[in-house]
């Protein structure tokens, strides 16, 4: 498959892009500044400069891509639009370029409603006043893909951290688990490769975490 990884230098998006290789994929790093791109092991993504928030910058990169992942953040907490300006973007770009699949991470503290008690007090006493403006920017984006007509995946999932993958990770279809702590990025990175052309998980809200 020909893959696009939007913002392929972080550190989920560089897992992305070296599993892809790995799997024979090819892949477009497309970066903000091509000098960042780290090596990677198993051969060299073509690259592309674009970025999300400047308008139309994304559709020669997306241009001919089977699949489109993007792995997009922020630095701080202050309120952003990185996120649902991104998605307008990225659904524009995957339309006009004749994409089939578009992947984006959320946050699985959108939706605590599985959690229990002692996790639901602490996530609305704590995590959701820490990162209420990106939380809210995080809902816009998933209301943008919601509205457009594109075969996107939504890859909802708790604090990321480093380290390996999961044997056996917990995924939920379209409700929240009632029990995730923590992802690595390797997990996650893995999840998503896997499923780059998985029509059962188009339209779909995935939330994902370690066992």
């Amino acid at each position: 498959m020909r893959i696009a990884v939007v913002g392929a230098a972080g550190r989920t998006g560089h897992l992305v892009t070296a599993l892809a290789l790995a799997a024979g994929h090819t892949v477009t790093a497309v970066v903000r500044d091509p000098a960042r791109l780290p090596a990677f092991p198993y051969g060299t993504p073509l690259t592309a400069r674009a970025d999300v928030t400047e308008p139309g910058s994304l559709h020669d990169p997306l241009s001919g891509q089977d699949a489109v992942v993007a792995a997009l953040g922020t630095t701080g907490r202050r309120a952003t639009t990185v996120f649902s300006d991104g998605a307008r973007e990225l659904t524009a770009a995957a339309r006009t370029g004749g994409a089939r699949h578009l992947l984006m991470m959320s946050s699985a503290g959108l939706d605590t409603s599985r959690l229990p008690y002692a996790q639901r007090l602490v996530t609305r006493l704590v995590v959701d006043r820490l990162y209420r403006e990106i939380h809210h920017d995080l809902a816009r984006m998933e209301a943008v893909l919601t509205g457009s007509d594109t075969a996107w995946t939504v890859v909802r999932v708790p604090m990321l951290k480093d380290g390996p993958p999961s044997a056996g990770p917990q995924v939920s279809y379209d409700r929240p688990l009632p029990r995730a702590g923590t992802a690595t990025r390797a997990t996650v990175a893995r999840w998503i490769v896997d499923h780059l052309d998985d029509p059962a998980t188009f339209r779909r809200l995935v939330h994902l975490a370690d066992d």
